[in-house]
């Protein structure tokens, strides 16, 4: 199988801790989701905000070497939030995660489950192979969040397609609306990183979770693991 996604080559000099698990999603229904679904969400949900009442999200692993992690490329972590500390900061308030879709639901819950950010990816929105690596600047961004569009900042490390495409910003911070899932949605990419010390762990977790979760609600649906191979030569950094 051609690849999928993979990582520029200095991705792994700079962050040497990095551990990742893809899998590939096939003939899933991005419907709304099922209410079984919803209901595993509030009880994780309310499991989660007892939990962060001994331990500040600050201090979470995953969290604290996400915040080093943006730091590292010019990112202020208090301003721009991973997006597992995002989730995990609603949570806390006492706010219920909003049901986007089926897709995305399931995503939410394993990303906070499994203490790891999660990308989701419609593939068939995006040339492939998609890299994680170091924006030049000149990309555009349209952020999922809003109808503006605007360029990252050369270094910061991002996800482009093989057209030169910009997927995300801030590595896991927000994504680009034209490749994130759709209603019609039928192929998805799920990718779990982590550079905390038990990261290869909890990203196993992550993927063995989203895979039984995809598995107990949509059995008819095809799961492939994937690896996430070095790609091309050196960006701009």
């Amino acid at each position: 199988m051609k690849p999928i996604i993979g990582y520029d080559p200095q991705i792994l000099v700079r962050f040497p801790q990095l551990s990742w698990a893809c899998i590939l999603i096939e003939d899933v229904s991005n419907e709304p989701s099922p209410s079984a679904l919803t209901a595993k969400m509030r009880l994780t949900e309310i499991e989660i905000r007892a939990a962060l009442q001994a331990t500040p999200i600050a201090e979470i692993p995953a969290v604290a070497a996400w915040r080093r992690v943006f730091s590292s490329f010019g990112a202020k972590p208090t301003k721009y939030r991973n997006s597992l500390e995002a989730l995990l900061r609603r949570i806390s308030k006492g706010d219920a995660l909003p049901s986007i879709s089926y897709i995305v639901d399931l995503g939410n819950l394993v990303s906070i489950s499994c203490r790891v950010p999660l990308g989701i990816f419609d593939v068939d929105r995006f040339a492939a192979p998609a890299k994680i690596g170091f924006a030049s600047g000149d990309e555009h961004f349209a952020d999922l969040g809003s109808s503006e569009t605007d360029h990252p900042q050369a270094g910061e490390v991002v996800f482009t397609d093989a057209d030169g495409e910009l997927m995300t910003r801030r590595w896991c911070w927000r994504q680009d609306r034209r490749f994130a899932s759709q209603p019609q949605t039928q192929r998805v990419l799920v990718i779990a990183e982590a550079h905390h010390d038990e990261g290869p762990q909890d990203v196993a977790a992550a993927a063995r979770l989203f895979t039984d979760l995809i598995e107990k609600f949509s059995p008819e649906v095809q799961v492939t693991q994937l690896s996430a191979p070095i790609l091309g030569e050196k960006s701009v950094d």
